[in-house]
């Protein structure tokens, strides 16, 4: 029986890309005199962006990751939830233990799980700072397992890239990928998440079945 589910953050519970984008673009337009490429922008999405910066860019990474940060901040409170999210975690704390999981920064993950009103709702959520490893490494969902106390088999984890499918299955948890953010459905099924969803509100139906 299913005792409780691990939330992503961006793109699964907060609209948060769109703002990530246009700060990611500011950061190297100012120091690349570029935007990113879209197979850069995939490559950072959801990702520990100054370590994927430093290692691209080994002498300018910093100065970018530090622009674009700055930008993030200035704009942080236009973040909002996904429609139908705050009323399906209110829905959904009745009956599981709730965590999030995140590789934003631990300031980042409660400003912006405040500002949206989510933050109540959640016993915890584990962010980078938590780990010594990143999605897909299964160190960070593990963590969460331990701080809720259930073993792998009792809990989910929702997410919307490969990488929380990934990690999910490393860790020995059940996947369920999402994709009414930005999550690709033909891209997710190549990873076999053990289900898709395309709207929050199917989320209750899956869990009744497991």
């Amino acid at each position: 029986m299913i005792k409780a589910i691990i939330f992503d953050m961006d793109g699964t519970l907060l609209d948060s890309e769109t703002l990530s984008s246009k700060a990611r673009d500011y950061g190297f337009m100012t120091v690349l005199g570029r935007q990113t490429t879209d197979e850069e922008n995939a490559g950072l999405v959801g990702m520990p962006v100054k370590k994927v910066l430093s290692q691209w860019f080994p002498e300018t990474g910093d100065k970018i990751y530090d622009n674009a940060r700055n930008y993030f901040k200035s704009e942080i409170s236009t973040v909002k939830a996904y429609t139908g999210i705050r009323e399906l975690i209110a829905r959904l704390r009745n009956a599981y233990r709730l965590a999030v999981m995140t590789s934003s920064h631990r300031a980042d993950a409660e400003e912006l799980l405040s500002n949206s009103g989510l933050r109540p709702f959640f016993e915890f959520y584990i962010s980078q700072e938590d780990t010594s490893y990143q999605k897909p490494d299964p160190e960070p969902v593990l963590l969460a397992l331990t701080r809720l106390g259930v073993l792998p088999g009792d809990a989910v984890f929702v997410g919307d890239q490969p990488y929380d499918v990934i990690a999910a299955h490393e860790a020995g948890v059940i996947a369920i990928g999402a994709t009414w953010g930005y999550g690709d459905q033909s891209t997710l099924e190549m990873y076999h998440p053990e289900f898709l969803l395309k709207d929050p509100d199917e989320l209750p139906g899956i869990l009744q079945g497991l």
